[in-house]
């Protein structure tokens, strides 16, 4: 799983896997299989008339929660797939609320959608649990494989993948200390109860 994503060959390999796995159940193979296949996947829809249904849940409104959506929606127009074209895209947005992610996730389960798209955290996890056969891809998520999203982040093992905007703490305490070398105390702030602050804080 990458820092960086490029969504829309993500979506293509994966909604590539799904085709051919579904039947069998195969979707723990989908992160080698999506890999070996991206390149065929470019156009295969256009080609073969299919119109993919992609579930997209969202936490919560947010500058970037909503760039995250606007991005892949963007990059799948960027490859030719548009919404209402070669694409379905049914958007929800859970308010904040875990149940709501639970009850949409549930819906994309249970309702013929090819791929499911999840941005942040809860809602990546609420994805997960609502099903192992359909390509998930997630994004604004700390740490896939700490979030239980994943077997490990280099080789998900999962329907999952998809990327991590985790912030390169080390980094950002070396640069502190490169621009004030005398500094002796550096304070944090950070949501306890957000599982993916506490995560970071733990990095610090």
């Amino acid at each position: 799983m990458g820092k960086s994503g490029r969504f829309a060959a993500l979506f293509l390999s994966a909604a590539l896997v799904f085709s051919c796995t579904a039947c069998s159940g195969g979707s723990g193979q989908s992160s080698q299989a999506a890999s070996s296949q991206q390149a065929a996947g470019s156009g295969s829809s256009a080609e073969s008339g299919k119109v993919y249904k992609i579930g997209i849940v969202q936490l919560l409104e947010h500058d970037a929660l909503d760039n995250a959506y606007k991005g892949f929606v963007d990059g799948l127009k960027a490859k030719g797939y548009e919404d209402g074209k070669n694409i379905e895209i049914d958007y929800e947005n859970a308010q904040n609320e875990q149940a709501n992610c639970v009850t949409i996730a549930s819906k994309f389960a249970n309702g013929g959608y090819d791929l499911i798209l999840a941005i942040a955290t809860p809602a990546a996890q609420a994805a997960a649990n609502a099903t192992s056969t359909i390509p998930i891809l997630v994004t604004a998520v700390t740490d896939p494989a700490d979030a239980k999203l994943v077997k490990s982040n280099d080789k998900p093992g999962t329907n999952v993948t998809g990327t991590s905007d985790l912030t390169p703490v080390k980094e950002q305490i070396d640069m502190i200390k490169e621009l004030v070398p005398d500094v002796k105390t550096v304070g944090l702030m950070y949501c306890s109860s957000e599982t993916n602050s506490v995560y970071q804080i733990g990095l610090a």
